[in-house]
């Protein structure tokens, strides 16, 4: 498979997936960012780093097989745009898998780490999935740890229609 880690950050989750598929490709548009995840994928001739948006993907339509978008879409103005080009990308029959944090009410993340938005409901997050295209989308909130500091989260996933491998 070829995957996409889209906003990949410092490429903790291209690493991790690097052993397990054929191709990685780690986009983000900031340059600290993509400066760590170089470093930490360097000896992983299997991943590619590139700088760009997720509203505009660097890579070609049709080109993954699947996709991540981990705690990355409370980050976007648009995330409607990033997921209609995750859908882009993917190839007939691709799945997105996303996470994400459930709604809170932590106004201060909005200054203090550029959140946009204050998390995402499942009505929400599967209109959004819905309107990119994505059918099979199921959400699941992950069971909350008490120990955690940050909100809850959700994991949500969908799939491209068509048959993997048909034009």
């Amino acid at each position: 498979w070829i995957v996409g880690d889209l906003g990949c950050g410092t490429g903790q989750v291209a690493c991790a997936l690097a052993p397990f598929v054929a191709r990685v490709i780690a986009v983000d548009r900031s340059g600290e960012m993509l400066q760590a995840a170089r470093r930490r994928v360097r000896d992983l001739p299997s991943v590619e780093i590139k700088r760009g948006e997720l509203e505009a993907l660097p890579i070609a339509d049709g080109e993954l097989d699947a996709a991540t978008l981990l705690l990355v879409l409370h980050h976007l103005p648009d995330p409607a745009a990033a997921l209609a080009e995750a859908h882009r990308v993917l190839k007939p029959g691709g799945r997105l898998v996303m996470a994400d944090m459930l709604p809170h009410d932590r106004e201060e993340y909005r200054q203090q780490m550029g959140h946009v938005w204050l998390g995402f409901g499942d009505e929400h997050v599967h209109r959004l999935l819905a309107a990119a295209g994505f059918e099979r989308v199921r959400i699941v909130a992950l069971p909350v740890d008490a120990a955690a500091k940050g909100p809850a989260l959700f994991v949500a996933s969908g799939i491209k229609a068509g048959l993997a491998g048909s034009g």
